[in-house]
């Protein structure tokens, strides 16, 4: 099966559009004690709907990646690098399909449903600090280690892109239309 030199656009597409929702669930969990009362429901709710959204776009991605190899890696990079990039990026799959499904359990057994819009779906559960606490604490910890990792990733990209002076920074970002 032949390489590409660069991400399809459907993998590029899924990448940054999971980036961007989870930076925006993160920025949300972290604040929502910050919103005033009469809004916060809807601001848990909100961040548990792009949870689920990362969710389902984190599942398509891996299909995606699996049918659709990536392009890849420079020469340059070493053996100890290769590993390294390729633990990273099961780490981030992991991290992102976790924590979603960490999160819902916690969000039912606050005794919270979720609101599509269109319809709702209630708690089956009663309020149960005694899950939804330790959940709650997996749930931030797994996100401050997705954040953390997600943020390493950035700079491996841009060390490549700066000082390997490779393309594995280019060939995840959309192509430059010709001037």
């Amino acid at each position: 099966m032949a390489f590409a030199q660069r991400y399809s656009a459907v993998a590029i597409a899924l990448h940054w559009s999971i980036a961007i929702l989870i930076v925006i669930a993160f920025g949300l969990g972290l604040t929502v004690d910050n919103f005033p009362k009469e809004i916060k429901g809807a601001v848990i709710n909100l961040h548990s709907l792009i949870g689920l959204t990362v969710l389902v776009l984190s599942l398509a991605r891996l299909y995606w990646r699996a049918t659709h190899p990536a392009p890849p890696l420079p020469q340059s990079m070493t053996p100890i690098a290769r590993l390294a990039a390729h633990a990273a990026h099961i780490a981030l799959y992991l991290l992102m399909i976790a924590i979603p499904l960490i999160g819902i359990p916690t969000l039912l057994y606050r005794g919270r449903g979720l609101d599509f819009g269109l319809f709702q779906i209630a708690s089956p559960f009663e309020r149960t600090p005694d899950i939804y606490r330790p959940l709650t604490e997996l749930h931030e910890l797994a996100s401050f280690a997705l954040i953390g990792l997600a943020a390493a990733h950035v700079l491996a990209a841009l060390y490549h892109h700066f000082i390997g002076k490779d393309d594995v920074l280019t060939r995840m970002l959309p192509p430059r239309s010709p001037s």
